[in-house]
Order: structure tokens, then sequence, then C-alpha cells
């Protein structure tokens, strides 16, 4: 019956609210970041985004970046736009920026990725450059190397076995036997390491995990530049400080959750 169809219009505005928050959460986000945040097709987007830069809501900035214009605070004047427990992990993360100067992120899993969930690179005195999208394979990054070496080890060996399903059945006994190996020296050194040769070369990730109570839930990662740092001070100085972090915004998952 008629009556019961969903029109078409309600499909093209949740496509629109969806590509508004990417925008606001990763301002200024390049194309590329925002198809991968949104996992709507390029030509979609690209059609949303000349909708929306028309209507007022949407900007380029310099950088070839998109950002959300003022009157985009007209549709959510009186709506709280994050939950209570965001907006203190968010202040959290920005005061953090004040003491270490590098970007950092807290970072949750989605299937067999690994997707930043709060930022503060707006807030960090260090600006590094941005990489071009938001989610990480889990397998492949400092953050999910973290939440798989500290999670229980039968969740870890399930959150394994269906991340490898998204690897190529000719690698996947390599990357199981590397991944293994990582978690190893993940719990030996205490935190997650992976190293990127973009945005920029020699730009290095270490991770460690967030709890609620005995549960490893996300990871906080800390961005910095390999050469730039001593191992020494890494160990010392920035790894406490993130434990130091990643415990507080423990807390706020286990409030949330009670």
């Amino acid at each position: 019956m008629a009556g019961t169809q969903t029109p078409q219009t309600v499909h093209a505005l949740e496509r629109g609210l969806s590509l508004l928050a990417a925008i606001n959460k990763f301002s200024p986000a390049s194309l590329s970041m925002l198809v991968d945040a949104t996992d709507l097709p390029k030509a979609t987007i690209v059609r949303l985004l000349h909708t929306l830069r028309a209507a007022g809501y949407v900007e380029r900035a310099e950088n070839k970046g998109y950002r959300l214009l003022p009157r985009v605070r007209d549709l959510f004047s009186s709506v709280d736009r994050e939950s209570a427990p965001t907006q203190i992990i968010r202040r959290m993360l920005n005061d953090f920026a004040t003491i270490v100067k590098w970007p950092a992120e807290l970072m949750v899993r989605e299937g067999a990725t690994m997707v930043i969930e709060v930022s503060n690179r707006d807030s960090a005195p260090i600006n590094l450059r941005r990489f071009e999208h938001v989610r990480f394979p889990l397998l492949h990054s400092a953050s999910g190397i973290a939440l798989l070496a500290w999670s229980k080890p039968r969740q870890r060996e399930d959150i394994i076995r269906s991340a490898l399903l998204q690897e190529k059945s000719s690698e996947r006994a390599d990357v199981a036997k590397t991944t293994r190996r990582k978690i190893s020296e993940a719990l030996a050194r205490g935190y997650g390491v992976q190293d990127y040769n973009t945005p920029i070369e020699g730009t290095r990730a270490i991770s460690v995990p967030v709890f609620s109570g005995d549960t490893a839930v996300a990871a906080m990662v800390l961005i910095f530049l390999r050469d730039a740092l001593p191992q020494s001070q890494v160990d010392n100085v920035l790894v406490p400080k993130l434990r130091e972090v990643s415990g507080k915004i423990g807390l706020q998952y286990s409030g949330a959750q009670q």
C-alpha cells in the first residue's frame, strides 16, 4: 500500500544530516575523509555539498576541506549536540593537549576498524596534518593492537578471527601471526605502536586501552613525529600522561553505563 512506503526524501535528508555530522566532527574535512566517515558514494557527497554550500550551511576552507557555517547553529539551537560524557571527554583531551602539546584521539571499535570518537587536533599546540581517513584497520593500527592486547583472551580471539575475514585469504595467516606478535610486544612494552609515512613521513601513533571496569572498551592514541622525541621522553613522560587521561576517560565510560 502506498501509505506504508517510506518517501525517498527521508533517505536524502538522512544522508544530508549524516554529512553535516561528519563535517562537524572532522572540520575542516576533506572529501576523502567524508567518504570514509559516512560510507556514502563520492558522487552523492559532492551533490550534497553543492546543495549545502548553496544553502549557506557549509563552506570550502582554504585548505580544500569543508567546514560548517554559523547558520547550522540555528538547526540545533535547542539541542545538546553531544552527550554529557562526550563533552567531558572532549574537555579532558583539550586539557591533555596543553600538557603534552601533541594531538591525541579517543578511538572506538566498529567491526574490523577503529574509528575516531573524540579528537583534540583543533586545540593541540602542535598541529600535525590530519590523516585522510577517520577509520583505521583494527589489525594494523596502534589503537586496535592496544584494544586487543588488553581484551579478555576469548574476546580477543573472537575479534581477531572476525577481523581476519577482511584480509585477503592468501594473507590471513601472515596477518594473524604479525597481529599476535604485535600484541605480545604491546603487552611487554605497555602500549601499542604503529608507524606511518603519510600524511607526514615518520608519523608515529602510540596507544593505551581505556577500561570500563575490567573491560577494554576503547583506546587513547597520541600522535607525534618519531624523530622529534627521544624514546626516554616517550616512555617516561608521554606514556604515563596518556595512561592517566585514559583512566579518567574510563571513569566516564563506567559512569555512563551505571
